[in-house]
């Protein structure tokens, strides 16, 4: 039937994924205890890596400053809308406040009373004017 399918042995893959899987382990052994580290090829690209590192330090420290400033945005804004809220609050007792009826009202507790006489104009001549003193 499938003549490729009986040449090819099924213990090859097996085989290859444990030299893998123990090369992966040594390799992970490598890591923890710092022996990669001594490699020339490690060393010869160790200015690289150390930017890189720097790089990543100073990513890590750019989100940082990025959600503290999106923090005080986030603040400012809701200190923002509470003044707005008092302002519109305070100008609706002052334009109350300023009613005519309710000045006569505030003033009518003192002891005064609205005039309901209207303003008397009263003209003058130059001509019947003093001239003004002149003081020593």
């Amino acid at each position: 039937m499938n003549k490729l399918k009986e040449t090819i042995p099924e213990k090859a893959p097996k085989a290859k994924m444990a030299k893998r899987g123990r090369s992966f382990s040594r390799g992970l052994v490598n890591v923890l205890n710092g022996s990669f580290l001594t490699r020339e090829k490690v060393l010869s690209n160790m200015p690289f890596l150390l930017f890189v590192a720097g790089l990543m330090l100073a990513y890590i420290g750019y989100g940082y400053w990025t959600e503290r400033t999106v923090r005080e945005l986030d603040k400012t804004s809701s200190e923002l809308k509470e003044m707005r809220s008092e302002y519109i609050t305070v100008r609706s007792h002052l334009e109350k406040a300023e009613r005519q009826s309710q000045v006569a009202d505030d003033i009518g507790d003192m002891g005064l009373r609205e005039s309901r006489e209207p303003p008397l104009r009263i003209a003058v001549d130059k001509k019947d004017l003093e001239t003004p003193r002149e003081t020593p």
